[in-house]
C-alpha cells in the first residue's frame, strides 16, 4: 500500500467532527500533509445525548485553537466541576461527589488512611477537595474577568452535543476539511479486504487511503463491511436502554445552573441531570431485563415532575462493549462504531477525543504497518477496560436491595476479574499511585478513593492502626480555599450570563 495521503471520515456527529478537527490541526497545522474529507448523511439522526465531559476536553479545544468563550456561546455550555451521586449506596443515605480536583502527589499518600481512621462524619471528598463545597454553593470554577481556560481548578463542560458537532464542522470546513452531505450506499473493497472507496446516493465515489468509521452504532465500515469482532460487556454492565428529555428553563428552572452533573440511582438504573445555559438534559439509563420502555419513561417523568407533560422523550437502545480491533486493515472505528459504555462518568466524548489523539500519534505517513495498528488497538482496549472497571465499581458496591436489579448487580459474577483483584488488595491498603502501571489511564487512584469511600467500602479488620474516632481532619488549605471562594468566585449562572452576554437560567 502507498503512503497515506487521503483520509475519509464516514459519519459526522461528535465523533466525526472531533476527529476531523483534531486530525486537521495535528497533521496539517504547519503545512498540509493529509487531505481530510468527511461525508455524512442528512437523513440519519444523531444520538446527541452525550452532553457532559471530563477535563481533557479543555486540552483538545486548546490544541485545535478554539476560543473557550466562543465555544461556550455556540454550544450553550456551562461548567462542570464534579459528578454528584445520589442514592447509590442506599436510598436516602445522602450523596457523595466525584470531583475533578486532584491533590498534589505526596511520597506517601495518607489521605485515605486518615479518613478511614476517623469517625467518617464528613464525606471523604470534602476532606481532600474544595470542589464539593464549590458545587454545593453553586460557584463557577473561573473568576470574573479571567482569561479563557483560566482557573486553578480543573473543570469540564456541559454542552449541547449537536451544537458542538455543528460548531466543529464550521471550524473544520473553514480550515480546509472537505465536507459532503450524502447517504452512503456501497463500500468497495480490494482483494485483500482493504476498503478502497465509498459510494453515495448522489453518485459520489470517495476514495481514500485510510477510512475512519464514525457511523455510530450502525458501524457501516468496521462492523458491517469488515465484520470485526465485538466484545460484549453486558455480563458486568446490565443497562442497555435509555430514555432522554430536554427540559427548557422556561418550563422548569431548579433555581440554579448546577456546576456539576447529578447521577441519581433509581429503581432499575440511574438518572442523569445536566444543566446547560438554556435547559437541562435529563435521562434514565436502565436495564431492559427488569424494566419496560414505557415503565422507564413513566418513572423518569414521575421523578422529574409535572413540568415534563408535553415534553418529547427520546428512547435509545445500545449494546455495551467494544471492538477489540478498532483499527482493522485500513479502517479505524472511532466513537460508537468502536464501542460504548454507559455515560455514568461522562466518558463518551473522552473516548472519541482520546482515539483521535492516539490515531494522530500513530499516524502512518508511510504505508500502514501492523505494529502501529496493533499498538493503537492495545491502547484503546486498555481505555475501555479501565472505564469498564470504574463503572462496574459504582454498581457492585451498592447496598441497595429494593429491586431485583440492585440485588443482581452485587452478585460475584457481575464483577470483572480485574476489579475483584483491585478490591482484594484495597481491603488491606488504601489505593495509591503505585497500584496502576498504565500511564495513559483516565482515572487516578484518587478517583477510585472518591467512589470507594463514597460507597462505604470497608477495609479488613486490623489493617489500619486504631483511630481516635474523631471527626476527619480537613486540611487548612482546603478550608482556606473554600472560604476564599465564597467571596472571590461568582455564582455559576452569574458568570455565564456575564461571559456569554445573555441571561442564563430563569
Amino acid at each position: 500500500m502507498s503512503a497515506i495521503k487521503k483520509v475519509l471520515i464516514v459519519g459526522g456527529g461528535s465523533a466525526g467532527w472531533i476527529t476531523a478537527a483534531y486530525m486537521n490541526s495535528a497533521l496539517n497545522g504547519r503545512k498540509t500533509m493529509v487531505e481530510i474529507t468527511l461525508v455524512e448523511s442528512a437523513s440519519i439522526g444523531r444520538i446527541g445525548v452525550g452532553e457532559a465531559t471530563v477535563p481533557t476536553i479543555r486540552q483538545v479545544l486548546q490544541s485545535v485553537g478554539i476560543s473557550e468563550t466562543e465555544f461556550m456561546k455556540k454550544t450553550d455550555a456551562s461548567f462542570k466541576q464534579a459528578i454528584r451521586f445520589d442514592d447509590w449506596h442506599r436510598i436516602g443515605d445522602g450523596g457523595y461527589y466525584h470531583p475533578f480536583q486532584r491533590r498534589p502527589m505526596a511520597r506517601i499518600d495518607r489521605a485515605g488512611a486518615d479518613w478511614l481512621m476517623s469517625d467518617r462524619s464528613v464525606p471523604y471528598a470534602e476532606t481532600v477537595s474544595v470542589q464539593p463545597a464549590f458545587s454545593d454553593l453553586g460557584l463557577s470554577p473561573r473568576m470574573g474577568g479571567s482569561k479563557d481556560f483560566g482557573s486553578p481548578f480543573p473543570y469540564a463542560y456541559h454542552m449541547d452535543a449537536e451544537k458542538f458537532a455543528d460548531y466543529l464542522r464550521d471550524i473544520s470546513v473553514t480550515r480546509g476539511v472537505a465536507h459532503y452531505i450524502d447517504d452512503v450506499t456501497d463500500i468497495e473493497q480490494a482483494e485483500n479486504g482493504d476498503i478502497t472507496a465509498v459510494k453515495t446516493k448522489g453518485g459520489l465515489s470517495l476514495e481514500a487511503d485510510l477510512f475512519i468509521d464514525c457511523t455510530g452504532f450502525a458501524s457501516l465500515l468496521s462492523g458491517k463491511t469488515l465484520d470485526t469482532d465485538f466484545t460484549d460487556y453486558g455480563q458486568w454492565l446490565l443497562c442497555d436502554r435509555a430514555v432522554a428529555m430536554r427540559v427548557p428553563y422556561d418550563a422548569y428552572y431548579p433555581g440554579e445552573v448546577k456546576p456539576y452533573t447529578t447521577a441519581t440511582a433509581l429503581s432499575h438504573g440511574w438518572k442523569w441531570d445536566i444543566g446547560l445555559t438554556d435547559r437541562r438534559g435529563v435521562g434514565y439509563v436502565y436495564s431492559s431485563q427488569f424494566l419496560s420502555d414505557d415503565e422507564a419513561e413513566t418513572q423518569l417523568r414521575a421523578h422529574e415532575g409535572a413540568h415534563t407533560e408535553g415534553l418529547e422523550a427520546r428512547r435509545l437502545k445500545f449494546r455495551v462493549g467494544m471492538r477489540p480491533q478498532p483499527w482493522t486493515k485500513n479502517c479505524v472505528a472511532i466513537g460508537l462504531s468502536g464501542g460504548f459504555i454507559e455515560p455514568l462518568e461522562s466518558t463518551g466524548l473522552y473516548l472519541i477525543e482520546f482515539a483521535a489523539i492516539t490515531l494522530c500519534e500513530h499516524f502512518p505517513f508511510g504505508e500502514i504497518t501492523e505494529p502501529l495498528s496493533k499498538r493503537f488497538n492495545e491502547i484503546m482496549g486498555s481505555r475501555y477496560s479501565e472505564i469498564l472497571d470504574f463503572i462496574n465499581m459504582h454498581y457492585c458496591l451498592t447496598k441497595r436491595d429494593d429491586t431485583d436489579f440492585w440485588r443482581e448487580v452485587q452478585k460475584d459474577e457481575r464483577i470483572t476479574d480485574s476489579l475483584k483483584a483491585k478490591f482484594d488488595f484495597w481491603r488491606f491498603k488504601p489505593p495509591s499511585h503505585s497500584d496502576f502501571d498504565d500511564q495513559l489511564r483516565l482515572f487516578s487512584h484518587q478517583s477510585y478513593e472518591y467512589i470507594l469511600y463514597g460507597m462505604d467500602f470497608q477495609v479488613a479488620d486490623g489493617v489500619l492502626p486504631p483511630g481516635d474516632n474523631a471527626p476527619p481532619l480537613i486540611p487548612a488549605d482546603v478550608r482556606n480555599i473554600v472560604e476564599a471562594g465564597k467571596t472571590r468566585l461568582p455564582r455559576h449562572a452569574d458568570f455565564l450570563s456575564q461571559t456569554l452576554g445573555r441571561r442564563v437560567g430563569a
